[in-house]
């Protein structure tokens, strides 16, 4: 095998145009020798081939050597010869003149060709490079329009985000206002319904009548102090979930049945605050102790969240006024945490 003979003239040319020599080589190879124009449009459709950079090989030719000429091959070349030799010396001589200027016509209008055919395929190859320039630059384009497109819906998603929390807020802290006013409400209700029924009994026993700002002075003046309530932190409320976890780590699914009943059980006061069925667990309930009651450390987070154990009627019961949204809110996010979280409460001490 051989590397394959091609116009060495071609061949500079296409080496003049940037293109390595072994494509060179297999473009005018598999083009046939042709022309210039062939050679490039060979390369330009072939250039991403995985052999583009190897040289063509073809068996090489071994010469056979042949016998004598037959006779009848030497009397052709000599009856080639004898016309020539005929001729007169002026006749050749102006016939030489003429062929020389005939093929250095020849040779004028071919190197005029390969001229033009040279810069028709400089235009060509210039052309395609162009177009290619351009092709990239509108999907760099388009990937940054893209890009630019991501980053705004991301930034719109976490602005929805944002806005929704603050509404969020905004509803829990009107919720608790109201709540306040209700209870404020209640009071005055209540207070007005005992000034009433004190006046009525006054009638009834032929009393006189108390002086209305005197009595509203003697509801108000006596104030009794307030026990100091007990602040509920977060970690506090951690700090049970993890006992609890803790306490039955060998049987996950329980542990996770908890804490579903516990978060079930805050939602719904949270949602109904007023209902009373949902602020008060009878304890001797039998789906109530398998889930929660007879795991250690679920009555507990209950009381912490504001539960109080009556045990005269074996209830637990959160007062209406005890019902504090923020605290209960709280617990849901620690359980939600612990839920989500596989290692919860096993990797601390």
């Amino acid at each position: 095998m051989a590397v394959p003979q091609v116009d060495k003239k071609m061949l500079g040319e296409l080496e003049a145009m940037g293109f390595p020599t072994t494509r060179s080589i297999r473009a005018l190879h598999f083009s046939g020798n042709s022309n210039l124009e062939s050679a490039v449009n060979w390369l330009l459709e072939h250039e991403s081939d995985p052999d583009i950079d190897r040289l063509p090989l073809i068996p090489q030719e071994i010469p056979i050597e042949c016998g004598d000429t037959s006779n009848e091959v030497r009397n052709d070349i000599q009856g080639m010869r004898d016309p020539v030799q005929e001729q007169k010396p002026e006749e050749r001589t102006e016939t030489g003149r003429h062929n020389e200027t005939s093929q250095l016509e020849r040779e004028l209008n071919a190197d005029e060709q390969e001229e033009e055919n040279r810069k028709r395929i400089l235009a060509l190859y210039k052309q395609k490079r162009d177009e290619e320039g351009r092709a990239r630059g509108q999907k760099r384009n388009q990937l940054q329009d893209d890009q630019r497109e991501r980053i705004r819906a991301s930034k719109d998603l976490m602005e929805a985000k944002r806005t929704l929390e603050e509404n969020q807020r905004k509803r829990m802290m009107e919720s608790r206002i109201a709540d306040q006013e209700e209870v404020k409400r209640a009071r005055e209700r209540i207070r007005q319904r005992i000034a009433d029924d004190r006046a009525e009994r006054r009638r009834r026993l032929g009393l006189p009548q108390e002086n209305p700002a005197a009595a509203s002075v003697a509801i108000i003046t006596p104030t009794k102090v307030k026990p100091v309530e007990r602040i509920v932190t977060s970690e506090q409320l951690r700090d049970c979930l993890r006992t609890l976890k803790k306490n039955h780590k060998d049987d996950s699914a329980r542990v996770t049945r908890a804490y579903q009943t516990l978060l079930k059980i805050i939602a719904n006061i949270v949602k109904n605050p007023a209902e009373e069925k949902f602020r008060r667990i009878r304890l001797s309930n039998p789906i109530f102790m398998d889930r929660v009651g007879n795991l250690q450390g679920g009555v507990e987070f209950l009381e912490l969240c504001g539960f109080q154990r009556l045990s005269a009627s074996g209830y637990l019961v959160m007062p209406r006024d005890r019902a504090d949204m923020a605290l209960l809110n709280a617990a849901g996010v620690e359980i939600a945490s612990a839920m989500e979280n596989p290692y919860f409460g096993l990797l601390s001490k």
